[in-house]
C-alpha cells in the first residue's frame, strides 16, 4: 500500500518540480535586464571609487561613501553580539538598525580579515571597502527589480521596461556610488514588493515586506497609508503585526540597554543645516544645540620624487553650527499621507493611480523636510519614472526635470532659493506621472481584470 501511495505521488512530484523551474526560468528572462543593470551599478560604483582620485583629482585616494562607515561600525556592533549598543559610540545611526543587520555579514568578514575601515578617522585607502562597496551597491541596486516588476503590472511592454530600467539605473547610482546609503533603496524594494503582494490580494506577504521595509528604512511609511486602504478591514490587525513586528523586535534590546541614546537617535534625529541643504520649514524645526562642533578631516598630499602623489597626514578643522530635530514637517508629511489613504479607501483607485498616489505620498518628505540631502529625491523619483515611462513624451519631460532637479540639488543656497525650483520641479515630474483619465481608466480595467483587488475568499486566508 505505501509502495502505491509512493508511486502515484511521485510523477505528481515531479510534475511540480519542473513547473517551479519553469517559473523560475521566466522568471529569470523577465528580469534579466534589472539583474545585469544591478552588476553596471556595482562596476561603476567601483570604477568611480577606486579610479576617480588617481585619474580626476590626481590624488593617491579611493573616493568611498562617508556615511556608510558609520553604518559598518553599528553592523560590527551586531555581529559581536551587541545590538544594544548601535545607537552610540558616535555610529551616527538615526533609523532602525534593519540596515545593520543586513551588513552584519560583511561586517563580520572585514573584522576577521582584518581590514582598515575609514571610522572614527578618515584613511585613503580603507581595504574594507573592497568588500563593502560592491555590496552596498549590490543590495541596493535589488530596487531595479520590483520596479521592474511594477512597470510589467502596469502593462509597460518590454522595450519600454528595458528603457526604464537604464534610466532607473543611471537615477539610482548616485544614492550608492557617491552617498553610500543602500538602505533607501532596499526599504523602497520591499515596500514595492509588498504593493504588487496587495494588488494580487496577498495580504500576508505584503504585511511581512512592509514590516521589513520599515525596519530598514521608516521612510516609506507614508506609503503605509496606500497599502493598507486597499485591504480589507478585517485584515488590518493582523496586518497591523506583521508591519510592526519586525522593527518592535530590533528595538527591544536597544530600549532596554542604552534607552537614551536610542530614543534620541530615532526621535530626535539631529541633522546640520549648515552641512546639508536647509529648507524654510527650518523654522518650525526644534534646536537640539545652538553650537555643535563639527570636524572636517583634510588630507595632506605630497608628491613624490617620482611624481606620484602620496598622503602624509591631515589636519582637522573645527567648524560650529546648529543642531535640528526633524521637527513638525515630518508630522505634517504623514498627516497628508493619511489623507492619501483616506482618498484611497473612499475612491478604490486602480493600480495606476494607486502607484501614482504612492510617488506623491513619497514626494511629501521632500516638500516638509526641514534639512535635506539630494538623494532625499530619489524614491519619488523612482516610482513616478514607472508611470512616466508610458509615454515617450511623459518620460521625456521627466527626465529632463529629473536632470535638472539632480543638478539644483547639489547647489548651496538659502532655504528660499534652494527649496523653491526643487518643489516646482518635483511637481512637474509627478504631473508627468500623473494618469490621465482615460488612460488611467483602460489600463486599470485590463489590470482589475487580470489581477482583482478584492480576492476570493480562500486567498484571504491563505
Amino acid at each position: 500500500m505505501i509502495e502505491i501511495l509512493e508511486h502515484s505521488s511521485a510523477p505528481e512530484s515531479v510534475e511540480r518540480a519542473v513547473s517551479r523551474s519553469h517559473a523560475l526560468a521566466d522568471l529569470g528572462n523577465r528580469r534579466r535586464v534589472p539583474v545585469v543593470l544591478m552588476a553596471a551599478v556595482v562596476a561603476v560604483t567601483m570604477a568611480y571609487s577606486l579610479s576617480w582620485g588617481p585619474l580626476v583629482r590626481h590624488v593617491s585616494a579611493w573616493i568611498a561613501p562617508g556615511d556608510i562607515w558609520g553604518t559598518l561600525r553599528t553592523a560590527q556592533f551586531i555581529g559581536w553580539g551587541d545590538i544594544g549598543d548601535v545607537f552610540g559610540h558616535g555610529t551616527g545611526l538615526v533609523t532602525l538598525p534593519g540596515i545593520s543587520v543586513v551588513l552584519t555579514p560583511v561586517a563580520l568578514l572585514v573584522s576577521n580579515l582584518h581590514l582598515s575601515m575609514s571610522f572614527p578617522y578618515g584613511l585613503p585607502h580603507p581595504t574594507g571597502w573592497l568588500v563593502l562597496g560592491p555590496y552596498e551597491a549590490a543590495i541596493g541596486a535589488v530596487v531595479l527589480i520590483p520596479l521592474d516588476a511594477l512597470a510589467e503590472q502596469l502593462g509597460l511592454e518590454r522595450q519600454r521596461r528595458v528603457l526604464l530600467s537604464i534610466v532607473e539605473a543611471v537615477l539610482l547610482w548616485p544614492v550608492v556610488g557617491i552617498w553610500g546609503h543602500p538602505e533607501d533603496p532596499l526599504a523602497l524594494a520591499f515596500v514595492l514588493w509588498g504593493l504588487l503582494a496587495v494588488v494580487k490580494g496577498r495580504w500576508r506577504s505584503a504585511g511581512w515586506l512592509v514590516g521589513l521595509a520599515l525596519a530598514i528604512q521608516p521612510l516609506v511609511v507614508l506609503m503605509v497609508p496606500v497599502l493598507v486602504a486597499l485591504v480589507p478591514v478585517r485584515e488590518w490587525p493582523k496586518l497591523a503585526l506583521r508591519c510592526t513586528l519586525p522593527a518592535a523586535a530590533l528595538l527591544a534590546i536597544p530600549l532596554e540597554q542604552s534607552w537614551r541614546a536610542t530614543t534620541e537617535a530615532l526621535f530626535k534625529q539631529p541633522n546640520f543645516p549648515t552641512v546639508d541643504h536647509a529648507t524654510p520649514w527650518l523654522a518650525l524645526a526644534p534646536v537640539l544645540s545652538p553650537a555643535q562642533p563639527a570636524t572636517t578631516k583634510r588630507f595632506f598630499f605630497t608628491t613624490l620624487p617620482n611624481g606620484s602623489p602620496t598622503v602624509t597626514g591631515f589636519t582637522v578643522h573645527t567648524t560650529a553650527g546648529p543642531v535640528v530635530a526633524a521637527g513638525p514637517g515630518r508630522l505634517i508629511a504623514i498627516a497628508f499621507a493619511l489623507l492619501i489613504g483616506v482618498y484611497v479607501f473612499r475612491r478604490r483607485p486602480g493600480p495606476s493611480q494607486v502607484v501614482w498616489q504612492c510617488a506623491v505620498a513619497l514626494g511629501l518628505r521632500c516638500v516638509f523636510e526641514s534639512v535635506m540631502d539630494p538623494f532625499y529625491l530619489w524614491p519619488p523619483l523612482a516610482i513616478a519614472f514607472v508611470l512616466a515611462a508610458r509615454s515617450y513624451p511623459r518620460l521625456g519631460v521627466a527626465i529632463a526635470a529629473g536632470t535638472l532637479i539632480t543638478w539644483w540639488s547639489y547647489r548651496f543656497l538659502g532655504p528660499w532659493e534652494w527649496w523653491t525650483p526643487i518643489v516646482i520641479l518635483l511637481a512637474v515630474i509627478l504631473a508627468s506621472a500623473a494618469p490621465s483619465r482615460s488612460e488611467a481608466g483602460a489600463a486599470d480595467k485590463r489590470q482589475l481584470e487580470e489581477c482583482p483587488v478584492d480576492p476570493p475568499p480562500e486567498r484571504v486566508h491563505a
